[in-house]
């Protein structure tokens, strides 16, 4: 024990005498230190946290965070362990050890036991800093609680510690076998699968355990156990090692304790190794090769001038050769392809259903799945490549050659962006392959081409050149590997921190985007310059790189650089200068369209700008102001320009009963609004363009009850040249915008800063609540708008000549003039402020239902859903025309746009739908756990024309419950009558997994269904599981008769316009006395269960039938905004229930039911596998996986 222990001490020592200890601790101090400030608020630009009323020194957001920085530190774990023994081998000092008076487990556990020692010293730094940078000046103390010690050492004991032991435990053990340490570099890749893979599997609700335990670094497994935590529990609860995480940890232990029994068993406490490797072979044998090689030369190298480019090329296929024959490379390879099929399972996932493998899909994917293995690659193999000579001590002959410097710099550079290719066509060879796989045969090589190699390799020989150059320029190899972790993480969060500005950070460029629709589209244009222009700085990086390229046993910095000045040569510095006008030059083109003629402006600019429009402009928002009446626009769209031209007509009313004297308007600010023209003379009393605020001062008050009209014209077009100014509402093929370009008139509230901590930030007050549901100011104004009620519509939209253009009404005409095609839409009945437009190269399906027509627009070879779609269409007008009244209009669109962004929307009688949201979903009729979205979708936006454009709610608490949740409980129903009551039960699991993800994220406080705040997890999730309930106790018949009578009683009502109320008070007259608690825990409280599943068994009857009982505890919980609970009494009617083994319900039956343990009997018909409580999740279950449970055979 003596020996092992000074061998430890010993370890430790000559650990902490490095400096590159220190600089470890250091960076890990500072990022926690970053991390605190964020989130904090200290620094105004960043946007970090974990929910707006999670505490920053909170247990949970410590352990998280603790976690997070963790992962980035597995470079310097395998730095540390792997050196602590393969160092040994490398200097030829094994010898000594294994000579000297010790044995085996000391010399293995000493060295062991020292360097996990120096890294718990390193990794201390990340709890330090995180307490530490409480204390930062800035920090917002509304984000802080009470110091707890407990709240940073057990994220210290159960992750960081851990995890240092199970990754220590397997790179140790690599280096001491193999005695090098690219196989442990290689196995830290292997190991990010875990984490990789885990989020993808974790997005499906059957594999979220699992995830959680393939995840070795234990973050998953954190996540997964605390993702339902409310805020309270958030702020107060300790993460302790309980459930899912105490299980990761012991099985990832358990796994490395293994490894490294097995490690100590298998080495060699011995000098030399017997074998045929060349690692074994003894150095006595060498002399005999390189003899025998040295008989066979017959020619001498040709080192002349005429001879350095077929020089240069096969010392290139030499560094590649020897870079991918080995072992370790194909097992980085396997496990990159590996990662790639794992995300196929779950590829372009919405409530578990998967999307086609479309060529753009499966890129995305693959790219993004893969991309960490290729960035590893790089890195670790920039540092072989570098450093291969001196590592096997030929550099000082090699180095003697007389050849340039260049030759072996541009060889090993070459060689590695051969790899980078080369690994990309393992990327394309695997999309084609996932794609053939799952039954697609449309398969695009040119795609895959492009985005690969002129795309993606771009980017990656700009890492490989600067991962090169930190190699040479720090001098360094494992100080330089840490360098470009530095490097990664930075193109990560400095963007948070507010550096976006895309000339800044090298070889990031501006996201591009890819749809099927519109191809790349402009985007293509503008990568190309950021390529150019990085390409320039990555020039000057080589040069320099080839500057401090070492030769000889030089390695003194003063040194280098004297010799350095030497390598400066014409050619070397003309290139130099290549570099530095091509970095200059398009640095300037790019520059000037950004911030000249543009205005760039990062996340925090933008919300100064809102900040500064409510600080400046609040005071007029309580102002009478005209509404608008009549909308006439002639839309001009110039797909190939991206230009847009808005010549507008506005009819204002005065609806007030006082005259009006300015018109105050509001318009986005990136559009030109040339000068408004009123009915009556007018002058601009305030144009402040920056922020889209004016002022018209009218020469003649309006009068109340008197019209008057407005006209405007409106350019949306790039700025600057060659097209690399700001997006447009206008693209190539696919245009989609909606009347928020247009003029407003009057301060709009929904362009205030809502985020507390932003409005801190930028020294706002707290945001006004919504005015309480019944608020007579409130429903003075509809939910969508105050500056107008029902309007008409009339609008005419020009267009490229083999483009649709789309707007809502009734085509009225459609010709072609001078090359462009036009469509004349009129509104046969009064609409909301509400309308969108859309233009791109069309096929369309025609159907009917009764009269109605239904006309399907979509980009031909996206047919595949079209009949789901249509069937969705046609469901659903019948539902609610039978159960709810009359579709309003003659003709329903549903027209798709690109996948730029992913969602559907209703407008009247128009559904904007996203090409990945539901035309490419591949839906599996046969898979019970596939959900037709698609149809849902569908069905969900086609209630809209019911529920927001019939019947719309006023501006108050609780609004939204008429449009969202009553839309969500009307596809339900739709759902529930197609797919069957059985079907319903994975999309009720889904809402309630949203819902309960939500309320943990809230920024302000949970509310009531009822009483909320335009709060989507509330209105949409809980409201769906709210009505879902509601109808399947009290009867779906008697809900739908009272919603038909609100829509008689309330549809088209102006102001003031109906509240929430209209529906809960209605819903209390509906619901029988016996259910009547269901309103109140539904609507105006909020109610949670914990109910679960304790023991089942069953007994087969002589009837064939079986016995089941089921031994269940029940708890009812009210909660308050943030989460905080208390039992109250329950007498609740609830399921309960029994499944066969392949989940199809064999009982369902309703029990009132008490809090406490009740055991219940059943007979069903059957074999049962599992019984419980609520089986189907209609009930808001804090932990729903707990609800049954397996059924057993009695003793």
């Amino acid at each position: 024990m003596t020996a092992l222990l000074s061998i430890a001490l010993f370890e430790a020592k000559q650990r902490f005498r490095l400096l590159s200890t220190w600089v470890y601790f250091l960076m890990f101090l500072a990022l926690a230190l970053l991390c605190v400030a964020a989130a904090g608020g200290a620094l105004k630009n960043a946007t970090i946290g974990f929910g707006g009323r999670v505490l920053i020194n909170a247990p949970m957001p410590v352990m998280l965070t603790t976690s997070i920085l963790g992962c980035l530190g597995v470079i310097v774990v395998a730095a540390m362990m792997g050196r602590a023994v393969q160092q040994d081998f490398e200097y030829d000092m094994h010898h000594f050890f294994f000579a000297a008076p010790i044995r085996k487990h000391q010399y293995m556990l000493g060295r062991f036991a020292g360097a996990w020692l120096v890294l718990a010293v390193v990794f201390a730094s990340i709890p330090l800093g995180l307490a530490l940078g409480t204390w930062l000046p800035g920090i917002d103390p509304t984000r802080l609680g009470a110091f707890r010690l407990e709240a940073y050492l057990l994220p210290y004991l159960l992750s960081l510690l851990p995890n240092l032991f199970i990754f220590g435990a397997i790179f140790y053990v690599l280096a001491a076998l193999t005695r090098r340490m690219l196989p442990v570099y290689v196995s830290s890749v292997v190991m990010l699968i875990g984490y990789i893979v885990a989020p993808t599997l974790a997005r499906d609700l059957d594999y979220k355990t699992l995830a959680a335990l393939i995840d070795p670094f234990g973050t998953a497994a954190a996540l997964r156990l605390t993702e339902y935590w409310p805020i309270a529990e958030r702020n107060a609860r300790l993460v302790l090692p309980e459930g899912v995480y105490l299980l990761n940890r012991v099985i990832w232990c358990s796994f490395s304790l293994v490894v490294l029994m097995l490690g100590y068993w298998r080495f060699h406490f011995v000098g030399t190794q017997d074998g045929g490797n060349a690692a074994a072979r003894s150095d006595a044998d060498m002399p005999l090769r390189i003899t025998s090689t040295a008989t066979r030369t017959t020619e001498a190298p040709d080192f002349q001038a005429r001879s350095l480019a077929l020089l240069l090329a096969r010392m290139t296929w030499l560094n590649l050769r020897e870079t991918t024959k080995n072992v370790y490379f194909f097992v980085i390879v396997l496990a990159g392809v590996l990662t790639m099929y794992a995300g196929a399972l779950d590829m372009g996932s919405i409530w578990g259903t998967n999307t086609y493998p479309l060529t753009y899909v499966v890129l995305e994917m693959v790219s993004k799945t893969f991309t960490p293995f290729l960035l590893v690659v790089t890195t670790f193999y920039a540092g072989e490549l570098v450093w291969r000579e001196r590592e096997h001590r030929m550099a000082l002959l090699l180095d003697a050659l007389p050849v340039p410097s260049w030759l072996p710099m541009l060889s090993k550079l070459a060689a590695l962006v051969g790899l980078q290719a080369l690994l990309l066509l393992v990327v394309m060879l695997c999309g084609m392959s996932i794609q053939v796989f799952q039954g697609y045969f449309h398969l695009e090589p040119g795609l895959y081409a492009k985005a690969l190699f002129t795309i993606e390799l771009p980017y990656y020989v700009l890492v490989a050149v600067l991962a090169i150059a930190m190699q040479v320029l720090i001098g360094h190899k494992y100080m330089a590997y840490f360098a470009m972790i530095v490097y990664y993480v930075a193109t990560i969060v400095l963007a948070g921190f507010g550096l976006e500005h895309p000339l800044l950070l090298y070889g990031v460029t501006p996201e591009i985007r890819y749809s099927d629709m519109n191809g790349f589209g402009h985007f293509l244009l503008r990568e190309r310059w950021y390529q150019l222009y990085w390409s320039g700085a990555a020039l000057v990086l080589a040069v320099l790189t080839l500057a401090f390229w070492p030769r000889g046993a030089n390695e003194e910095w003063h040194t280098r650089r004297r010799l350095a000045r030497h390598a400066l040569t014409l050619p070397v510095l003309a290139t130099f200068g290549a570099g530095v006008l091509l970095f200059l030059g398009t640095g300037a083109v790019l520059f000037y369209n950004l911030n000249i003629a543009n205005r760039f402006e990062t996340a925090y600019r933008q919300a100064a700008d809102r900040a500064d429009y409510e600080k400046r402009y609040k005071r007029v928002a309580a102002l009478a102001q005209p509404r608008i009446a009549d909308v006439k626009l002639t839309v001009d769209i110039e797909p190939a320009q991206r230009r847009l031209v808005v010549k507008g007509r506005y009819l204002l009313e005065n609806r007030t009963a006082q005259p009006i004297g300015t018109v105050y308007v509001t318009q986005e600010p990136h559009g030109a609004l040339r000068p408004v023209r009123f009915g009556v003379p007018a002058r601009v009393t305030l144009d402040d363009a920056p922020l889209g605020f004016h002022a018209y001062a009218l020469a003649t008050p309006l009068a109340p009850g008197a019209r008057l009209a407005m006209e405007f014209e409106l350019v949306y077009e790039p700025k600057g040249i060659f097209g690399l100014g700001q997006d447009t509402p206008v693209v190539a093929n696919g245009t989609f915008f909606n009347n928020r370009v247009l003029p407003h008139i009057g301060y709009q509230r929904d362009s205030e800063l809502t985020d507390p901590r932003d409005r801190r930030r930028h020294g706002l007050p707290a945001q006004e609540r919504q005015l309480p549901r019944d608020d007579a100011k409130g429903l003075a104004n509809n939910l969508l708008g105050s500056d107008a009620d029902w309007v008409t519509f009339d609008a005419v939209i020009g267009t490229a000549a083999d483009q649709t253009a789309i707007a809502p009404g009734t085509l009225v005409k459609e010709w072609t003039a001078q090359g462009r095609r036009y469509f004349h839409y009129r509104m046969d009945k009064p609409i909301l402020n509400f309308y969108s437009f859309q233009s791109a190269r069309y096929a369309v399906r025609h159907d009917w239902w009764q009269d109605v027509g239904i006309e399907l627009y979509y980009h031909p070879g996206h047919e595949v859903n079209l009949d789901r779609i249509t069937r969705g269409v046609r469901d659903a007008l019948d539902y609610y025309s039978r159960n709810f009244g009359p579709y309003q209009h003659k003709v329903l669109r549903v027209v798709e746009f690109p996948a730029y962004e992913r969602f559907a929307q209703s407008y009247p009688n128009t559904v904007p739908f996203s090409e990945s949201m539901g035309f490419i979903a591949k839906v599996d009729e046969k898979n019970p756990k596939d959900i037709d979205y698609p149809y849902y979708v569908t069905a969900h936006e086609v209630a809209h024309q019911w529920w927001g454009h019939q019947l719309v709610g006023g501006d108050t608490r609780g609004a939204t419950v008429l449009s969202e949740t009553l839309a969500e409980y009307s596809a339900l129903m739709v759902m529930k009558k197609t797919f069957g009551p059985e079907r319903m039960r994975r999309f009720l699991r889904y809402d309630l997994d949203m819902y309960l993800r939500g309320r943990a994220m809230e920024n302000g406080k949970e509310l009531p269904l009822a009483d909320n705040e335009n709060q989507r997890y509330i209105h949409y999730r809980k409201g769906s599981l709210a009505m879902y309930q509601l109808q399947d106790i009290v009867g779906e018949e008697r809900i739908n008769a009272l919603l038909r009578r609100l829509l008689q009683q309330h549809a088209y009502r102006g102001s003031p316009y109906p509240s929430v109320s209209v529906l809960v008070d209605g819903l209390r007259a509906a619901v029988p006395a016996g259910q009547a608690y269901l309103v109140d825990d539904l609507f105006d409280s909020i109610v949670l269960y914990d109910n679960r599943a304790l023991s089942a068994t069953f007994r087969k009857r002589l009837d064939g039938r079986y016995d089941v009982s089921v031994t269940v505890q029940a708890s009812k919980l009210h909660a308050d905004g943030l989460g905080a609970e208390k039992e109250v009494p329950m007498a609740d009617l609830v399921d309960i229930g029994a499944d066969d083994k392949d989940g199809r319900p064999l009982l369902r039956e309703r029990r009132r039911i008490a809090n406490g343990t009740t055991t219940f009997k059943m007979v069903v018909t059957g074999r049962p596998a599992r019984a419980g409580i609520d089986p189907d999740n209609k009930l808001i279950d804090r932990k729903p996986d707990d609800n049954m449970t397996a059924v057993a055979v009695p003793p």
